[in-house]
């Protein structure tokens, strides 16, 4: 009497029903069952009690194909066989074959190994047939040497099932390594996708502006000397060019802090690309008055986070339009789940909140779940006067027609649904192999009738324990559910040992599979011992022999960890697969408040620089003319590197000095008529912690040119036990100033600037000093050298 096993790998420190599957502890498992496969097949040959030469070469035998099968599961576990993996594959084939000579049926079993590395080692195109020929040889060799029928038929499944395993434990490890490399390499090209979009924002807004500015500079240079009049009023456009530009930069600074319709859409592209998403997005809004678009953008955010948390979609369709004076947006998907009974099951979620909130707004949000298999969310509110087309408001994906035309990005990954196919595949074999045993007890036809009916059963809770979490029900399944199923697996498998005495084997590797997925790791284990031990006395006491009932448990525990292995890793590869999608989109975010920060601490300073010295200017040019032009000369200089800073922020290689910048403030305030005490006692700076403080000063500085009367102004930075301090003193507050800075959130100017100097592991103060004298500090712990 024997029995199969089924794959499946799981693993971690956490409990055994955890997500979490690292990828070193899939190889483990994989390479584990593995193992477990050779030292079974190598006990038929022991039973045969061979002498010692052939008990000698049997050894060198196993160890050669298990070397081999390891290198053909794991490539880069031997590198140097991989060049050579087609003549490995040939020499596998020498040592599963040749040996049946010596050793008949009872080396048969290797010619599986042969199966399985026919698919890992060539293309699909030519693994799949030798697949299906090596399968076919090793039934022609239990057939010829085989005792009778039911052995040949059980040779047949485990000729497929056990090869299945190994290709199946193999791939799906390799699945797992690759999709936890791949969320980092789809984060970067979701923001980089975005910082395509800033680019383009930049250049739309501040692009012309900077270079307007630069250009009048130059032309009211020259005009300085000879046609004052005309300079006064080339001056008079640089002012309201740069104030119209500093106005822009708070308004793009704080638009992505904002969430707006053409924003989210545009990310949404970009996130559900990353996910293999097949997505078409058709956006004609234009500028939408600021609270529709922010209700519409949460609408559009919320449809996407119930479609990724609760659906199988392959394929998103996101609508915008504006039609007799109504905005209407759209999102349907093809993945049908519980997003279309979240609403009404739970009234203050995310859906139930946004349609309250477009409510107020005169609008409507409707939901339904069409014949059709699709999800469909849309969302109508009325606007009060038709919006203006403004190109700025269209998603990058959108732009340079006015007619709103599809962009599909994304594809169907084929990964998810190949490691549930393959975890099926194998549940399913390992069902037929044991019916086969079943079969090969010869019972009655009422004894065989249950039999079936309880393998049946069996197979039908173990699927529901393996694969709870592709179905609508899924939520509900953790806990009594869960519990009431492996408690059924449990009795169906030791009850009708009283029914069918030697008659009955059921599949007890389900039973201990089933508790390595639901129980807890303390109690998962030993669960799974007491099962095998259970079972194992349940074989003595119907009369079982004892090698049987030995070689039976050691199948046991090796189908425990397959089905455990299998169906954790399946489910891993298809929330892995998911999650990707919310990677991305984390990483957008991050990457916009990154953008907004820079933008608007780097462009801040030099647009108010531009306007302060343009009104110096002003003042200068009808008596000190050539004082005039100087100070011209330095807006130039300013307004080259706005333009240089523009590259910069969209690049995302942000990197300042102290130095520098304390250099630049010096003439900067003896410019507008402060004057200015500079020390800088700070050596070498780590690289973050020299532009956190870079970035301090710039930004302490326009506020003093903005919002200050200052005069005099102190800049001091010491280092001294293993920190820096960085001072910003100046006396032009009345002492009304709020006394300490503490901005959790970061929001614009040196609100940001706590978010950033935290960052660094610094603390940030702000307040006044004395009477009327303002302090700006922060101080930071540096780490020490060496």
């Amino acid at each position: 009497m024997s029995t199969i096993t089924a794959g499946r790998a799981d693993g971690d420190t956490v409990p055994a029903g955890s997500q979490e599957l690292p990828p070193r502890k899939a190889i483990a498992i994989t390479a584990v069952v593995l193992v477990g496969f050779f030292v079974i097949d190598g006990s038929y040959v022991w039973a045969e009690h061979p002498p010692a030469w052939e008990r000698v070469g049997a050894l060198s035998g196993f160890a050669g194909m298990l070397v081999l099968q390891l290198g053909h599961s794991f490539p880069r576990l031997f590198p140097f066989l991989t060049r050579y993996r087609y003549a490995t594959w040939a020499l596998q084939g020498l040592l599963a074959y040749l040996p049946i000579a010596v050793f008949g049926v009872a080396w048969g079993g290797m010619t599986e190994f042969l199966t399985a590395s026919a698919v890992l080692v060539f293309p699909a195109v030519f693994g799949w047939p030798l697949f299906g020929l090596c399968a076919a040889g090793e039934i022609v060799v239990f057939y010829h040497y085989g005792p009778g029928w039911a052995a040949t038929a059980y040779a047949a499944v485990e000729a497929v099932l056990i090869p299945l395993i190994v290709i199946g434990l193999s791939r799906m490890s390799d699945m797992i390594v690759k999709l936890h490399r791949s969320r980092a390499e789809l984060s970067e090209l979701a923001v980089a996708g975005e910082r395509l979009r800033f680019a383009r924002d930049l250049h739309d807004v501040l692009g012309f502006s900077l270079s307007a500015i630069s250009l009048k500079c130059e032309l009211t240079y020259r005009l300085l000397a000879d046609a004052s009049a005309k300079a006064q009023d080339e001056l008079t456009e640089i002012l309201h060019t740069s104030r119209k530009a500093l106005a822009d930069v708070r308004s793009v600074s704080r638009g992505y802090r904002e969430m707006s319709l053409s924003g989210e859409a545009d990310a949404a592209v970009s996130m559900l690309a990353a996910a293999g998403i097949r997505t078409d997005l058709h956006y004609d809004c234009g500028q939408l008055p600021a609270p529709v678009d922010t209700a519409l953008a949460a609408a559009l955010r919320e449809g996407l986070t119930n479609m990724l948390r609760h659906s199988k979609a392959e394929r998103c369709v996101i609508e915008a339009e504006v039609e007799t004076g109504t905005v209407r947006l759209g999102l349907a998907n093809d993945g049908v789940g519980r997003a279309a009974r979240l609403v009404h099951s739970i009234p203050d979620g995310g859906l139930a909140a946004l349609e309250r909130r477009i409510e107020a707004l005169g609008g409507s949000l409707d939901h339904s779940c069409g014949d059709d298999g699709w999800f469909r969310l849309v969302a109508t509110v009325p606007l009060a006067e038709e919006p203006e087309p403004d190109p700025r408001s269209r998603p990058a994906h959108e732009t340079g027609s006015p007619t709103a035309r599809a962009v599909e990005a994304g594809h169907a990954d084929l990964v998810p649904r190949a490691a549930a196919a393959i975890t099926f595949a194998v549940l399913a074999g390992y069902f037929a192999a044991y019916l086969v045993v079943s079969l090969s007890f010869e019972p009655d036809a009422p004894e065989l009738t249950g039999a079936v009916l309880c393998l049946l059963v069996i197979f039908g809770l173990h699927l529901a324990e393996s694969f709870h979490w592709r179905t609508p029900w899924a939520a509900r399944w953790p806990g009594r559910p869960q519990y009431l199923a492996l408690a059924l697996l449990a009795v169906f498998q030791f009850a009708p040992y009283l029914l069918f005495r030697q008659n009955w084997v059921g599949i007890p590797g389900f039973l201990a599979g089933s508790a390595l997925l639901v129980l807890p790791a303390a109690a998962a284990w030993p669960a799974l011992l007491a099962v095998i031990v259970c079972n194992d006395a349940a074989l003595y006491a119907v009369g079982n022999a004892v090698q049987d009932i030995i070689y039976e448990s050691a199948y046991d525990v090796i189908c425990a960890l397959v089905v455990f292995g299998l169906s954790r890793m399946a489910q891993l590869a298809s929330e892995l697969h998911w999650s990707r999608a919310e990677i991305a989109r984390l990483a957008v975010i991050t990457e916009r408040l990154r953008f907004a920060r820079d933008l608007h601490d780097l462009l801040g300073f030099s647009l108010s620089a531009i306007t302060l010295k343009c009104e110096l200017v002003r003042r200068l040019a009808p008596e000190k003319p050539v004082r005039a032009q100087e100070e011209l000369t330095e807006v130039l200089q300013i307004a080259r590197q706005a333009l240089a800073d523009v590259r910069i922020v969209a690049g995302g290689n942000h990197r300042m000095s102290l130095t520098t910048e304390a250099e630049n403030a010096t003439a900067m305030l003896a410019g507008v008529g402060i004057r200015a005490q500079v020390r800088l006692d700070c050596g070498d700076l780590p690289c973050d912690v020299d532009t956190v403080l870079a970035t301090l000063l710039r930004e302490g500085l326009t506020n003093v040119l903005r919002h200050s009367q200052a005069r005099q102004c102190r800049i001091t930075a010491d280092r001294a036990a293993g920190a820096i301090r960085l001072s910003l003193v100046n006396d032009g507050v009345d002492g009304r100033g709020e006394p300490v800075l503490d901005s959790q959130n970061g929001g614009s100017g040196i609100g940001n600037l706590s978010t950033r100097v935290k960052a660094v592991g610094g603390r940030l103060t702000a307040g006044p000093c004395r009477d009327g004298w303002f302090e700006l500090a922060a101080e930071v712990e540096l780490e020490p050298v060496g």
